[in-house]
């Protein structure tokens, strides 16, 4: 009697110890997918441009949702925006030919209105002011204009290509951003967006 006694207590206490076993490792995979941050590879997956995303986004580790990745998406905009803005602005000091000037005159300003639209991003964005960000950029995808259209009388220089390359990645930042806002507030599914047959209007 006493050995089956002495049996059912080892038994037991090594059922007790299994149990105890499986919910800490149980609550230990939670607790770590509950502090990993959002997978930027498939967030950018379902975006227009992912490799411009991934470009853009990759060091942005601290982002742990959604909405900080549209975040972060939407100050690489920015950034990118401004660097094309200032560069058009100080070429216009330095060129002579009339039709440059105006292509870079022209371009800048487009450049300058879509950031007066983001310029609160800085610091994080509340609900309505990504609200209004949101409906921005959504008008601006159906629009078609783009540098490529002012400047289409322009000389082929090197500064109206750099231009329209540094206009080429704020327009894909934009959209990268775009997306990510969408899927942040829920306003897309998770299959890839298509890249739109011409540039998205920024203003």
């Amino acid at each position: 009697m006493e050995a089956r006694a002495a049996m059912s207590w080892y038994c037991g206490s090594l059922l007790a110890v299994a149990i105890a076993l499986f919910l800490s490792v149980s609550l230990g995979v939670r607790a770590a997918g509950a502090g990993a941050g959002v997978d930027i590879k498939v967030s950018c997956a379902a975006t227009p441009d992912p490799d411009v995303c991934l470009r853009a986004l990759q060091a942005d580790s601290d982002s742990k949702t959604p909405r900080d990745l549209a975040e972060a998406a939407l100050r690489a905009a920015t950034t990118a925006g401004g660097a094309a803005g200032d560069y058009a602005r100080h070429e216009m000091d330095v060129v002579k030919d009339n039709d440059m000037w105006q292509c870079l005159n022209e371009c800048a300003g487009e450049i300058e209105e879509a950031l007066d639209h983001l310029d609160d991003t800085e610091g994080g964005l509340d609900d309505g002011k990504l609200h209004d960000v949101k409906l921005f950029l959504d008008t601006a995808e159906e629009d078609t204009w783009s540098c490529d259209v002012c400047c289409k009388h322009a000389p082929s220089t090197p500064v109206k290509t750099t231009l329209l390359a540094k206009n080429k990645d704020f327009e894909a930042l934009m959209r990268v951003a775009h997306a990510l806002i969408k899927r942040a507030t829920g306003g897309a599914g998770d299959a890839p967006a298509p890249a739109p047959a011409a540039r998205a209007k920024i203003h």
